[in-house]
């Protein structure tokens, strides 16, 4: 209850709502939710954000995390989100943030469509099951085209870390954690100064 009110608190703080649990009925997808803002914080800091970094939220919901990462200085903040509702809900928030550093827009798009060329940090709170997943990295590894990449996964369940390991020729796990019973792990095409799983 306490962290309900103080998430409940923080959205009221930065002007934005993105409080509650929301169905969106995607195949494949999974109900929208996000985590408290103090796991988004740790998670954001073990991502080790810089200036020239354009991050991206894959499967954005309500646009929690896009707001919190763009009040830090970045070189673009992006969501994405396949719900055309959630979308405006998240693209509203975004409007509506106070404190924001840097740029940051919602883009009602399908992940596996999404061009990440740009992207160089992504965050995913178990947005869409293991398949999607798959076709999601192998997306941004083709998009990416060997630049360094890097990404942070909550909740991530046993089969989507099988699709991690499918793809640990380039994309390996630097740090792994749990949160509230959430596993979180970070993932990066470079281990160079970066704690090992």
């Amino acid at each position: 209850m306490l962290n309900k009110l103080r998430n409940w608190a923080t959205d009221f703080a930065l002007g934005i709502r993105t409080t509650g649990i929301v169905e969106t009925h995607i195949t494949d997808g999974c109900h929208t939710s996000t985590v408290d803002y103090a796991i988004v914080e740790r998670v954001l800091n073990r991502l080790r954000l810089g200036p020239e970094d354009v991050f991206v939220d894959i499967g954005c919901g309500k646009g929690r995390v896009v707001c919190v990462a763009a009040r830090r200085k970045l070189c673009f903040v992006s969501g994405i989100e396949l719900s055309s509702d959630m979308a405006v809900i998240a693209a509203k928030n975004v409007e509506r943030l106070r404190g924001r550093y840097s740029s940051a827009m919602i883009n009602q798009n399908d992940a596996t469509r999404y061009d990440y060329g740009q992207t160089t940090v992504a965050y995913l709170f178990h947005p869409f099951e293991a398949n999607v997943l798959e076709q999601v990295l192998a997306k941004i590894r083709v998009d990416r085209k060997g630049r360094r990449f890097r990404c942070a996964f909550v909740n991530l369940s046993p089969a989507q870390e099988a699709t991690f390991l499918r793809h640990q020729d380039w994309l390996t796990c630097t740090l792994r954690w749990i949160e509230k019973g959430k596993l979180v792990a970070i993932y990066a095409t470079d281990r160079s100064g970066s704690d090992h799983c």
